[in-house]
């Protein structure tokens, strides 16, 4: 155990100043300024103790997370709940809350704010599992001027994350929902720089949730000298309002029946990120009874890469602004270099491993000894021969891949010629002149287009310097379609987007995959469509 800010060695007058001087103290006024002024790294919490503690060791514990708990903690400390049920009160703060035991449950947690500016704190919860009743019943006081009413007030919930950053690592959630946001969202207040807030989840399951179509949620919303209790549904197990990033990694989804997994209510681009996104990567869905694993306003908001599910999820977009996804990683073929030799000759051969088919008209690039030997395009065979070799090659074969088709293949080999070898006459032009690649510029401009056009036209140009790039293909792809489109002699290409009908503002990324002359290259534009 560790003592914060101060010892307790000190004296007093190093803890409260030379203002003591001035002042005749008792032995316990002196005790509980030194306790007040101490703070503490580690602070234990059992809820079967039957005397409270100090909270300064296991045997000492405090009997629950009272407001001593949280005043005797220093920044990032951490408070360490043997097994047991507890309550998380509202409290904000750099803290660690960790359980010690695979039976540390968690009976609430609700954080709220009563204020639009996120307090910037990081909140961790480790190794908890959470068991929180969907509805609850609470009784405040509203005072209304010039008299004071009693009401009472019905909150319907499981796990409210409002108003600052979470972090949950290991944690369970079993029949719990979570919703987080939903006062920004009603005040309808935009101002990302400050506001958003981030909620991650690494290795936590959640499970056995059933969405109840009679209990809805609540939240305040603050009104001239009152205040009102607006409802909303939220018939998801996660729902995101504005000014939140949900982000899971390697979790676990099993036994959920909702409309989808996260429903995301934002949408909108801020200066500091986005008022609403959702990122799950490398993660599983099994028994899900749902219309997507995301409800979404836009695609562009929504990142779920590299999961395991037990249907058969595509890249699929279930009906029409809000959207329902179940993926966004783009399926890639595996390829494969093979390379061989006959005589004084190099053969390539580039094949696609799903087909057993050969990959014609790529570029794959060639090096000797760690230096560029040469850029060359596969034949209608998938292969590439150089021919007239002598002396000894430490060769790379580098297929940087297909963003929207293929995954890189690498292959490296030695090979040793000598010039008194026959030749083979070779189907590809030799390898001559060393290439260097040239940069490429793409130049783009965020557009507005009307919702009503049915074929949106956007023009790009692509140039290397002052000169342009023609005749190569470029790509487009917005709200989870690509688009392709050809450079004409000034460099400029032409996209014909006819899938943008919903008003909204979208994010948009043009690539330039490259070629033996000029390097690849990328831009990202924002394209509006209003009424």
């Amino acid at each position: 155990m560790s003592i914060g800010f101060v010892s307790a060695s000190e004296s007093m007058t190093e803890i409260i100043g030379n203002d003591l001087n001035e002042i005749e103290l008792t032995d316990s006024q002196d005790h509980d300024l030194l306790k007040d002024d101490v703070k503490y790294s580690d602070i234990y919490v059992n809820s079967s103790k039957e005397v409270n503690g100090d909270g300064l060791s296991p045997e000492t514990a405090y009997k629950s997370l009272s407001y001593d708990t949280y005043t005797n903690l220093g920044d990032n400390g951490t408070i360490h709940l043997a097994e047991g049920y507890y309550d998380i009160p509202d409290y904000k703060a750099n803290y660690i809350i960790v359980g010690m035991g695979d039976d540390t449950v968690i009976n609430s947690c609700w954080f709220k704010t009563s204020t639009y500016a996120n307090d910037n704190k990081m909140i961790t919860f480790s190794n908890l599992t959470f068991d929180i009743p969907v509805k609850r019943e609470v009784y405040e006081t509203v005072w209304i001027v010039p008299q004071v009413s009693f009401e009472t007030v019905h909150e319907y919930f499981s796990i409210s994350l409002d108003g600052t950053n979470f972090r949950f690592i290991n944690c369970t959630f079993i029949n719990s929902s979570i919703v987080s946001g939903q006062y920004m969202n009603s005040i309808n207040y935009q101002n990302p720089i400050m506001e958003s807030t981030i909620k991650s989840f690494e290795n936590c399951k959640f499970l056995n949730y059933s969405y109840n179509s009679t209990v809805k949620e609540y939240y305040k919303k603050l009104g001239y000298e009152s205040i009102r209790h607006t409802e909303f549904e939220a018939k998801s197990l996660i729902t995101s309002f504005q000014y939140t990033k949900f982000i899971f990694d390697k979790c676990v989804f099993d036994n959920i029946t909702a409309e989808s997994v996260v429903d995301s209510r934002g949408g909108l681009m801020g200066t500091n990120g986005v008022y609403g996104e959702i990122i799950i990567q490398k993660s599983s869905f099994s028994n899900c009874n749902v219309t997507g694993i995301v409800k979404a306003q836009q695609v562009s908001d929504c990142k779920i890469e590299g999961c395991t599910y037990d249907f058969n999820a595509t890249n699929d977009i279930i009906g029409e602004s809000p959207l329902y996804i179940n993926k966004t990683d783009i399926p890639l073929n595996e390829t494969q270099l093979t390379v061989t030799t006959k005589d004084n000759s190099v053969i390539i051969t580039l094949t696609d491993v799903n087909t057993s088919k050969p990959i014609a008209g790529v570029e794959v690039g060639i090096f000797n000894n760690g230096k560029v030997f040469d850029y060359l395009d596969t034949d209608t065979n998938g292969q590439i021969i150089i021919k007239d070799l002598d002396g000894t090659y430490n060769f790379e074969f580098s297929y940087p891949g297909d963003p929207y088709a293929y995954l890189p293949t690498s292959v490296n080999k030695t090979f040793t010629f000598t010039k008194n070898q026959n030749t083979t006459p070779s189907k590809t032009v030799p390898a001559t002149n060393k290439i260097v690649k040239k940069s490429v510029k793409i130049t783009a401009k965020k557009a507005t287009f009307k919702k009503s056009k049915k074929v949106k036209k956007y023009t790009i140009t692509l140039k290397s310097g002052k000169n342009p790039i023609k005749k190569v293909k470029v790509y487009l792809k917005v709200k989870g379609k690509t688009y392709k489109a050809t450079t004409n002699s000034k460099g400029k290409a032409t996209f014909k987007i006819t899938k943008l009908n919903k008003k909204g503002k979208y994010n948009a990324v043009i690539k330039f995959a490259g070629n033996k002359n000029f390097k690849p290259t990328s831009k990202k534009v924002k394209i509006t469509v209003k009424k």
